[in-house]
């Protein structure tokens, strides 16, 4: 059971890349409503979305009684919905994603801003299904706020990478009006990606101060929890190292490519490199849906 927990979290926040991170990352690089393609992915998106909230909510209830889904009663999961926090942001989470639908299924040009917007909300509601709902008073706001920020960058991060590999993929290397706005797209995003990841760092190390003082950092690191931390700190390093090389090395390379067999081997590069940092970053995002199951200090 704490496998496919484990899985329908990693989904749910693939979902929400999708829904959230790459409706707001083509509003940002100036695209205002969803292409008709966009448009049936958001919608398909936010039916999965609710799908997949509602099966971690029973798994998450059947973990808790130690049962099967199958055996949980309707008046436990009534108060669970109800009179639990959690049981509530996955209410709000579920109200969002369906507004966002109704919005995607009412408006032929899909504004992308409210998808986004409505995404962001059901975003942030993820965060009462982590360590930081476990907090009171003060700093439980301090801590959801922290990991409201965490997941709204990473989510981002996670579906400008989806948008860029369906692009580099779909675009043509004898089109030069395509790759030009590839390139223009890739550039515009390197401040916000900039931003994203000082968010993320300030964010991850606002956690790890609430989960255990630096002096236990070490005990820590030799659990689950701080092994799979680690692992995931490595991933993102990776990707912070090959976003690099894209924005410096790889774009301008596709940019001054005048030859038509030096665009082919530009692209080709590019297309392996986006493609791997999307690889990359499905893998931090096991490792987040992962931790969220575990004890920070003992065992899984």
């Amino acid at each position: 059971m704490g496998e496919t927990l484990v899985w329908l979290r990693w989904l749910q926040f693939m979902d929400l890349g999708l829904v959230f991170g790459a409706a707001l990352t083509a509003r940002l690089l100036g695209q205002r409503v969803a292409s008709p393609w966009g448009r049936r992915v958001l919608g398909l998106g936010c039916v999965l979305g609710l799908a997949l909230g509602a099966g971690e909510f029973a798994f998450i209830l059947a973990r808790m009684a130690a049962s099967t889904v199958a055996d949980l009663d309707t008046e436990m999961v009534s108060t669970m919905l109800t009179d639990t926090a959690l049981g509530w942001a996955v209410i709000a989470r579920g109200l969002f994603l369906t507004l966002a639908l109704g919005v995607i299924a009412a408006r032929r040009n899909t504004p992308l801003a409210a998808v986004a917007a409505l995404g962001g909300l059901a975003t942030a509601c993820l965060a009462w299904g982590g360590h930081a709902a476990a907090s009171m008073g003060f700093a439980s706001v301090v801590r959801l706020g922290g990991d409201m920020a965490h997941l709204w960058a990473g989510l981002t991060w996670l579906g400008a990478l989806l948008l860029f590999t369906a692009l580099v993929w779909s675009s043509g290397a004898d089109d030069r009006t395509a790759l030009a706005r590839l390139g223009r797209q890739l550039g515009g995003f390197a401040l916000i990606g900039t931003v994203l990841v000082g968010v993320l760092v300030l964010s991850g190390l606002g956690n790890l101060l609430f989960l255990a003082p630096p002096g236990q950092w070490g005990v820590m690191a030799g659990s689950p929890y701080g092994r799979l931390l680690l692992t995931k700190l490595g991933l993102f390093g990776a990707m912070f190292l090959l976003a690099g090389h894209n924005r410096f090395h790889l774009v301008p390379a596709l940019e001054q490519a005048i030859d038509p067999r030096a665009r082919h081997r530009a692209l080709a590069a590019l297309r392996r490199s986006v493609t791997l940092e999307t690889l990359l970053a499905l893998g931090v995002i096991w490792c987040i849906a992962a931790a969220g199951t575990m004890d920070p200090m003992g065992a899984a």
